[in-house]
């Protein structure tokens, strides 16, 4: 076992060589490779390390909580921690942080041209054109300049992508409950309740977090209310969307498209009925995967890991369980 702090990272991400320069002055980097580790892995693992900072592929379960004997910090790459037994880490005295708005451009840039690409038909007009169709093929789309846009949560990612859309003029609604109405209002979107948003938005981009509350919350009953055009576009979570339901009511004509790049299962089985949806665009949970991002992701990550080693608080506004320093402050 190494006398020098060990910093895991099970699913290394480009640029490791600048997390390497982080934090190789302070203990060794271990890099876990290309296979995805299991719960059996990480328990197994989990023993020889100080730190783990880990993508939304790791569960960290209160099995892996135990087992970490000399674990100071989990520490989430990217935003969402719903796959880390946050109440077990608490317990057991372990910080968990993650790196809030880090992305958030990122993602935003990402709704946007799934946005556009749904509604311009991108992928399928370049599929009719690989297979020797010319303008033939082509049917009339909407304009989305003065469009009314919806967005379903108005924390980092939700703002970002309200600044992106001001070049559209158009309406831009904002659900979010835990967002003051002042906020959205700054931002340049109108507050609303979510039936409202869903019956008068043409686009909806869902930016909210994974909760008891919003999982399902886009069900077929709440496809009936969208406009028969609308675009639902899914960059936050999977489960927010019933995906079952999407499909159907992509399928029916309920809706006229989504752009997904997250989704209930993940990675997806490969007989998933949306990939052999023409209205249905789908990339591989890419959004916030740019090289800035994960530069600012390296940043926030390594800075929290080496302040967990030296005993010290994590940077406010990153830690998900302050409740593990008594007084509730972090």
């Amino acid at each position: 076992m190494s006398d020098k702090p060990v910093f895991f990272v099970p699913e290394p991400r480009e640029p490791m060589p600048l997390l390497r320069e982080l934090l190789e002055p302070h203990g060794e980097v271990r890099e876990g490779g290309a296979k995805k580790w299991q719960e059996e892995d990480l328990v197994r693992g989990v023993p020889e390390w100080d730190a783990i900072l880990v993508t939304s592929r790791e569960q960290v379960t209160e099995r892996v909580i135990q087992a970490g004997t000399r674990l100071k910090i989990v520490a989430k790459f990217g935003v969402g921690v719903e796959n880390i037994d946050i109440p077990a880490a608490s317990r057991a005295g372990i910080p968990v942080t993650n790196c809030p708005g880090s992305n958030a451009i990122a993602v935003a840039e990402a709704a946007l041209g799934l946005m556009l690409a749904a509604e311009r038909r991108i992928p399928q007009y370049m599929g009719c054109l690989h297979g020797g169709a010319w303008r033939e093929v082509l049917e009339d789309s909407r304009e989305l300049t003065g469009a009314a846009f919806g967005i379903v949560g108005f924390g980092n990612v939700g703002r970002e992508f309200a600044r992106l859309l001001r070049g559209f003029e158009g309406r831009v609604l904002a659900c979010d409950p835990y967002v003051p109405v002042e906020v959205m209002r700054a931002g340049g979107a109108e507050p609303v309740d979510i039936d409202t948003l869903t019956r008068e938005s043409d686009v909806i981009s869902v930016h909210c977090s994974l909760t008891p509350e919003t999982r399902g919350m886009f069900d077929a009953a709440r496809f009936k209310m969208m406009k028969r055009e609308a675009i639902i576009v899914n960059c936050a979570r999977g489960p927010i969307v019933n995906q079952e339901d999407l499909a159907a009511a992509l399928r029916e004509g309920v809706i006229g498209a989504a752009g997904l790049d997250v989704f209930e299962t993940e990675p997806p089985p490969r007989d998933n009925p949306l990939f052999s949806l023409e209205n249905a665009i789908v990339t591989p949970h890419l959004a916030g995967s740019t090289h800035l991002a994960h530069e600012r992701v390296f940043h926030t990550s390594a800075e929290n890991i080496l302040r967990a080693v030296r005993g010290e608080r994590p940077i406010p506004g990153t830690l998900r369980n302050p409740e593990v320093y008594g007084n509730g402050a972090g």
